[in-house]
């Protein structure tokens, strides 16, 4: 195949071919490990890396990580990747006849090795598109030595830095002397992470990186003595002694005392974010009742203890017009004062009791209110992860022996 293309373009009076080539992904055959040390899921994780550098718009970077997924699975699918990488190069950087000829040669080697591929119209079309550009066909490498490594990380926007260099972004692949050398790999929101890599002559080494995610810190400012709910677990009282640390994502803060409204709020903390938040609990309504009949229920017993000591005094002043009645005789106005004062002392008496009474109740009410308004949080609180992941199931199977039918029951709670 490859022979009829450059006797095509020969006789089309193609101009001489560039120097050789001499990167191993731009070797007309692609290296592939033996059977025995084939590995799809580490080929699976260098597609994605790849993946990631081509959603960036990086082809150069990412037909390198395909064509190490090549080399560690020798699955056609790699292949078309490589095809579509070497096709973006050459529309989008200067038309280099070196990535035409890898793209050609790519989709070929893919219809070969893969004729009924789920891709097989597709890289069809892209010959087709690509074969007009056709001036040099030829002119492969040969095989040199060249010592690489390939850094990745799952983390999107993840940088590294080899041996103290400036940070690069990731994936990427870097030619390197052979020998031991110093990784930092580093992404905003995540703890750095740093590796030392033994890379043989020769030899080209992919290394993935995981980052640890930085929690996120939440510093809570209310009333003393409030009580702190976080995702539904009581975490002390206000006020905090620290920044409490929590995983990034979704997490409920509630704050709840004694006769104040609760606070219930759901945020969403970002990673290694630190937010303060400011919590205000008014009072509830059943509070300034129960102040209110406190207040009312006070001023009865005062109002009662005034009536009582005007009821004494009036009680007083008739005892004295009964002692002068006794001793010396009293005139018929003195006698008129004499009852005068008893009724003024029985009226007074019937009034103290009245306001004492209903004071007391009052003020036994407003006491009731103040000791019963409790905060209320109910199903306002997400309960415990732990609790969320219990779910309730049921089942129900038919059952039989001999001679008996039946159903058994059962669930988890």
């Amino acid at each position: 195949m490859l022979a009829s293309l450059c006797l095509a373009a020969s006789l089309l009076g193609a101009p001489s071919p560039p120097g050789p080539v001499v990167w191993p992904e731009h070797r007309e055959n692609l290296e592939v490990l033996p059977p025995d040390q084939l590995d799809v899921a580490e080929a699976k994780r260098l597609f994605n890396a790849g993946k990631q550098a081509a959603e960036h718009g990086r082809w150069d970077e990412a037909i390198r990580y395909f064509a190490e997924a090549y080399r560690h699975s020798g699955s056609p699918g790699q292949l078309y990747s490589l095809g579509r990488g070497h096709r973006e190069l050459y529309f989008h950087q200067g038309r280099d006849p070196v990535q035409l000829r890898l793209a050609l040669l790519r989709f070929h080697q893919y219809l070969d090795q893969s004729p009924d591929g789920r891709n097989r119209t597709n890289a069809s079309n892209y010959i087709d598109e690509l074969q007009p550009y056709v001036t040099v066909l030829e002119g492969f490498d040969q095989p040199v030595v060249i010592t690489r490594l390939m850094v990745h990380s799952p983390i999107d926007g993840a940088t590294v830095e080899v041996d103290a260099s400036p940070p690069r972004p990731t994936p990427i692949t870097l030619d390197v002397e052979p020998g031991e050398h110093q990784l930092r790999v580093r992404a905003p929101g995540y703890h750095d992470t740093l590796r030392t890599v033994a890379i043989p002559e020769g030899a080209t080494v992919p290394i993935e990186v995981p980052l640890t995610e930085r929690p996120a810190t939440l510093q809570i400012v209310g009333p003393e003595r409030a009580e702190l709910f976080i995702d539904g677990n009581r975490r002390g009282q206000l006020p905090a002694p620290a920044a409490i640390a929590l995983s990034p994502g979704n997490h409920q803060v509630a704050v709840a005392r004694a006769g104040r409204v609760p606070f219930v709020r759901d945020l969403d903390l970002a990673r290694g974010a630190a937010v303060e938040l400011d919590v205000e609990l008014p009072m509830t309504a059943q509070r300034k009742i129960a102040f209110a009949a406190m207040g009312l229920g006070g001023a009865g017993l005062v109002t009662t203890t005034v009536l009582a000591g005007l009821a004494l005094r009036s009680q007083s002043r008739a005892r004295q017009i009964e002692d002068e009645r006794r001793t010396q005789g009293i005139s018929e106005s003195r006698y008129a004062q004499q009852q005068q004062a008893w009724q003024q002392r029985d009226r007074l008496r019937a009034g103290a009791i009245a306001s004492g009474i209903t004071g007391g109740l009052v003020l036994g009410a407003g006491v009731v209110l103040y000791f019963t308004d409790r905060p209320r949080l109910g199903d306002r609180l997400h309960p415990p992860p732990r609790a969320r992941a219990r779910a309730r199931s049921w089942y129900a199977l038919p059952t039989a022996g001999r001679g008996w039918a039946g159903t058994s029951v059962g669930g988890r709670f």
